[in-house]
C-alpha cells in the first residue's frame, strides 16, 4: 500500500508542478493576445446583435473604466486592432450600461426596461428582451433582474467555452514541457515504483504543497517560481531532463546502423523504435495530465498525502491482520 501511495503521490506532484508552469505560461500568452477580453467581446456582441449598440455600450464611461489595452512585448502589438476591452463585467453593471446604451441608441426619455422595450424597433434584441420579460413588464425591477440572469447564464456558457480552449492550450504546453524537460510519466512511475529513496524524497516535497484549505491554497497552486525551484533542486532522483552522455551514446548507436550487419541493424532498429514509442507515449500522457490543470492535481495530491498520513484502517477487535 505504501508503495502504491508513494508512486501516486509522485505522479500527482510531477503533474502539479508542470501544470503550474504551463498555467503560468498560458496566462502570460493569454494576456498578450487578450483572449479573455476577446471572448467576452464576442459574447456581448452576440447578445446585443447590433454593432452600433455595442459601440455605444463599449464607449460608456463605466465600461471604459474597466477596459485595458493588451500588454506589448518590445512595443510590438500582437494584433493590429489594439483597443481597450474589459475582461470581466459584473451583471449589475451590464444591465445598467445596457439600459443607458438603449436610451442613447433609441433617443429615448424613459429609463426602465419595460419602457425601452416598448419603443425599440423590431430587432433580435427586442425579441430576446420581450421573451425574458414575459409576464413581468409591469415590474421594472423584475425586468432588470431578468436581464442580469440572462447575462449570468450566458457568461456561464462563455466560461465553459473559455475553459475548453484553455485546456487545449494547456495540452499543447504540456506536450512542449514534457519534451523540453523529458518528463515521461512512464519513466517517472517506474522509478518511483522501484526506488524507496525516490518515493521518500517525493513525499517530503509533497508535504510542501499540501494544504488543508483556505486562501493560501489558491496562491500555492499558482506559485510558478516555487514549482520551478522544486523541480530544479528537490527532484534530482527522478528521471527528468536529459543526460548528455546518454544522448551521445544514443546518437553513436544510431550512426552505427549504417555499418552494422543486417541482423544487428534490425535488432538496433527495433530497439530504437521501442525506445521512441515509449518516449512519445509517455510524453503524450504527461501532456494530457497537464491539460487537467493545476487545481485538479493540487486536490489529488492533497488527497493522496492525507490518505498516506492516515495510514491503513486498524483491524477491529477479534480480527487478525492478513
Amino acid at each position: 500500500m505504501e508503495q502504491v501511495l508513494g508512486t501516486a503521490i509522485g505522479i500527482a506532484l510531477i503533474c502539479l508542478l508542470l501544470s503550474i508552469i504551463a498555467s503560468h505560461v498560458q496566462e502570460i500568452l493569454a494576456s498578450f493576445v487578450s483572449s479573455r477580453a476577446r471572448t467576452l467581446e464576442a459574447a456581448v456582441q452576440k447578445m446585443l446583435g447590433d454593432p452600433q449598440l455595442y459601440a455605444v455600450f463599449l464607449g460608456h464611461p463605466l465600461i471604459q473604466n474597466i477596459s485595458f489595452r493588451p500588454p506589448k512585448f518590445l512595443k510590438i502589438a500582437f494584433f493590429s486592432e489594439d483597443k481597450p476591452r474589459p475582461t470581466y463585467i459584473p451583471s449589475p453593471l451590464f444591465s445598467k450600461v445596457l439600459m443607458a446604451a438603449l436610451v442613447i441608441r433609441n433617443d429615448a426619455v424613459v429609463t426602465d426596461f419595460p419602457g425601452l422595450v416598448a419603443i425599440m424597433p423590431e430587432s433580435p434584441l427586442k425579441a430576446k428582451l420581450q421573451t425574458l420579460m414575459t409576464g413581468i413588464l409591469h415590474d421594472p425591477e423584475a425586468c432588470r433582474l431578468a436581464v442580469e440572469q440572462w447575462y449570468d447564464s450566458t457568461m456561464d456558457r462563455v466560461n465553459g467555452f473559455y475553459k475548453r480552449q484553455t485546456q487545449w492550450a494547456l495540452l499543447g504546453l504540456g506536450l512542449l514541457l514534457a519534451v523540453a524537460c523529458n518528463a515521461n510519466l512512464l519513466h517517472v512511475a517506474t522509478k518511483l515504483w522501484d526506488s524507496q529513496a525516490a518515493r521518500d524524497q517525493v513525499n517530503a516535497v509533497a508535504q510542501m504543497y499540501s494544504c488543508s484549505g483556505g486562501p493560501d491554497c489558491e496562491a500555492l497552486r499558482k506559485d510558478y517560481d516555487r514549482a520551478r525551484r522544486t523541480i530544479e533542486n528537490n527532484l534530482q532522483t527522478l528521471p527528468l531532463g536529459y543526460d548528455l552522455s546518454y544522448t551521445k551514446n544514443y546518437w553513436r548507436t544510431f550512426n552505427q546502423l549504417d555499418t552494422a550487419h543486417n541482423e544487428t541493424r534490425a535488432r538496433h532498429t527495433l530497439k530504437l523504435l521501442a525506445h521512441w514509442t515509449i518516449n512519445l507515449f509517455g510524453w503524450l500522457l504527461t501532456g494530457i495530465a497537464v491539460s487537467l490543470g493545476a487545481p485538479f492535481w493540487f486536490d489529488a495530491l492533497n488527497k493522496f498525502v492525507n490518505l498516506r498520513i492516515a495510514g491503513a484502517k486498524p483491524p477491529k477487535a477479534g480480527e487478525t491482520q492478513g
